[in-house]
């Protein structure tokens, strides 16, 4: 049981670890098409903006690896 707990243990800190390079779009983007998108928005509504810029760089990312 023991080698199952520690095999359970390590896959957690992997994904934990390397896991936002497949949940944030932005991870392999340049530093300044980040800065950009973020000069953006101001003019997005508080509540809307961690969304927008998500989907914005997602649409970035998507474009640039196809």
């Amino acid at each position: 049981m023991g080698s199952f707990s520690d095999l359970d243990k390590k896959l957690a800190e992997n994904i934990y670890d390397h896991g936002s390079r497949l949940t944030d779009p932005s991870t392999d983007l340049p530093p300044r098409v980040k800065e950009t998108v973020d000069l953006l928005m101001p003019f997005i509504q508080p509540e809307a903006r961690e969304a927008v810029r998500l989907q914005i760089l997602g649409i970035i990312h998507s474009r640039t690896h196809i």
